[in-house]
């Protein structure tokens, strides 16, 4: 698969390095040792799927991703797959930090590079009757929730899950009154799937496109609104830090920055920053849909907390999501009625 790997005859001749905070697959990086002290170490990543996952993610549409954004320059390059997994390319780069991600100029800079990332919608363009992924997700993932915990004794999950049989159309018909764009979408902007290049320019780049795809803008925005509140490499990566939801002035810094970086690109003055009620609906939009991606990410959690073998409490992740859509649902219900209903 890799050219200049050939002489790679035994495995003393590399290094393997596990990542962490990958909760999906098992990410590895390879080093191939160099033979004289001149050369410099190649490395690429290897991702190994998890157990299970093909049920959660659609492998072959992934691949698709891959290897479209890679025509525009824009993640890792494919360089091999495997029955279950592939190598990828390896950026020369640091992963950002969940205290890197409050800080203002990074928050900017991340809304900026999510609006061109979004912006790929208009080099490929979906479907007509391409479905939106949250939905997709979360009709794909429920019924197979709704399974396994058929015949589970925790009754916290199964009154979520049952409580979640009216909630998910009431979603639909909730935000189906904001007019958010269909984007491509990242979908899973958490901090380990942000790095700062080393090559001088401090560019930011994603990886890890196994959730991107067609999806609402404000799904995006509140999504990564809602990584906010977790630290991956802390001794309790599962728990959800209500209290570290980005605030209001947080927020606006994030908008303001996602609206300009849309001016520039199209070459418009649309937006102000004097502009607050188009902010405003903005804000109301991205804390809508971050119940969907409460809702979303917290019967994954239920379904990996079954069949993945990575080190982490995906029980207690899904419960806390699901949590948090159910006490936090009302309050954006009645802002979406305020701003959106005539």
């Amino acid at each position: 698969m890799l050219p200049g790997w050939d002489d790679v005859t035994d495995e003393s001749h590399i290094d393997i390095e596990r990542v962490s905070g990958a909760f999906t697959n098992s990410v590895f990086f390879v080093t191939k040792k160099p033979r004289c002290t001149k050369t410099k170490p190649q490395k690429v990543i290897l991702r190994i799927y998890g157990n299970g996952i093909d049920q959660l993610v659609e492998r072959e549409k992934e691949l698709v991703w891959l290897r479209m954004l890679s025509t525009v320059k824009i993640g890792p390059q494919l360089l091999g797959t495997f029955k279950n997994g592939r190598i990828e390319e390896y950026y020369e780069s640091t992963t950002l930090t969940k205290d890197d991600i409050r800080m203002a100029p990074i928050s900017r800079h991340i809304a900026s590079r999510m609006f061109q990332f979004h912006n790929i919608v208009k080099i490929f363009p979906p479907r007509d009757d391409a479905n939106p992924e949250v939905w997709v997700n979360i009709d794909r993932w429920y019924p197979l929730a709704c399974k396994i915990f058929r015949s589970s004794e925790n009754k916290e999950a199964l009154d979520l899950l049952n409580l979640l049989r009216d909630e998910i159309p009431r979603l639909k018909v909730m935000l189906s009154k904001i007019d958010s764009p269909i984007v491509f979408a990242h979908n899973d902007t958490q901090y380990g799937n942000i790095l700062r290049l080393a090559d001088g320019s401090n560019q930011l780049v994603v990886v890890d496109f196994e959730y991107a795809g067609y999806n609402y803008r404000g799904f995006d925005i509140g999504n990564h609104f809602c990584e906010w509140a977790y630290d991956y490499s802390g001794p309790d990566p599962h728990v959800l830090h209500r209290d570290w939801y980005p605030n209001e002035e947080e927020q606006l810094n994030f908008l303001e920055a996602y609206l300009e970086t849309q001016d520039q690109e199209s070459g418009s003055t649309k937006f102000s920053s004097k502009d607050q009620s188009l902010l405003q609906k903005m804000l109301v939009e991205c804390n809508a849909f971050a119940l969907a991606s409460h809702m979303m990410w917290g019967i994954w959690g239920l379904v990996q907390s079954f069949q993945s073998e990575i080190e982490f409490d995906y029980l207690s992740y899904g419960i806390q999501r699901l949590n948090a859509f159910n006490d936090l649902k009302e309050e954006h219900y009645r802002q979406i009625k305020h701003h959106y209903d005539d």
